[in-house]
């Protein structure tokens, strides 16, 4: 029976998951989504996309048929979007994009976002809720914790080691068997060479705590 795909968020990034679902369906290897949940009603009215909107996520009434796809970059918003819709029994799937690279020996988690012409690695482990935006790299033996973020062009190396709920900017970059503690933000085009503490907010090339 044919799922009733819906997307969560109808924000900036759930624009492009909307294009993103249409290359899938495309390609043979999902479908398009059938409607979008956002608390703002008006998300999407000045855009062409004509999806339905179904309602807030509050109200939204969770049937056996839905599979979900989450939208949403912020780590803390999308953790508390995702336990609020698990709670009332969601199902997530994930959107891969048919021109990304995911290695045979990857393994990736529940409601894992991966956009165009990105690259998993072998033996790289993704967590649930990643969202991982276009031409972003991870590395063999990388470990990317739960609803963490990759902006366009991150790049991981290998056995870099990433906490939960990690948000990286565009075009920043992690040095091998770097850690990442959880929660930390690490800015557009930063480059971290050493481990970073928990929370830390991370910026520059060579990255700088501030």
């Amino acid at each position: 029976m044919k799922k009733t795909m819906i997307l969560v968020g109808g924000g900036d990034f759930g624009r492009e998951l909307i294009n993103w679902a249409y290359d899938v369906c495309s390609a043979g290897t999902g479908q398009e989504f059938d409607g979008f949940l956002d608390d703002n009603p008006n998300a999407l009215d000045n855009y062409s996309y004509g999806l339905p909107y179904l309602g807030t996520i509050d109200s939204y009434s969770i049937t056996t048929n839905c599979r979900f796809v989450i939208g949403i970059t912020n780590p803390i918003i999308k953790k508390k979007v995702v336990h609020q819709l698990k709670g009332r029994g969601a199902i997530f799937a994930n959107l891969i994009h048919p021109s990304c690279v995911i290695a045979r020996t990857a393994k990736l988690g529940e409601g894992v976002v991966v956009c165009p012409n990105a690259l998993v690695s072998c033996d790289a482990q993704i967590g649930n809720f990643v969202s991982i935006n276009g031409l972003s790299s991870i590395g063999h033996d990388a470990i990317v914790g739960d609803f963490s973020t990759l902006s366009a062009h991150v790049d991981l190396t290998g056995f870099v080691d990433v906490g939960e709920c990690v948000f990286f900017g565009t075009g920043a970059k992690v040095l091998p068997k770097v850690r990442i503690g959880s929660g930390a933000r690490i800015g557009a085009g930063a480059t971290v060479i050493r481990s970073v503490l928990a929370d830390s907010v991370m910026y520059t090339a060579p990255a700088k705590r501030l």
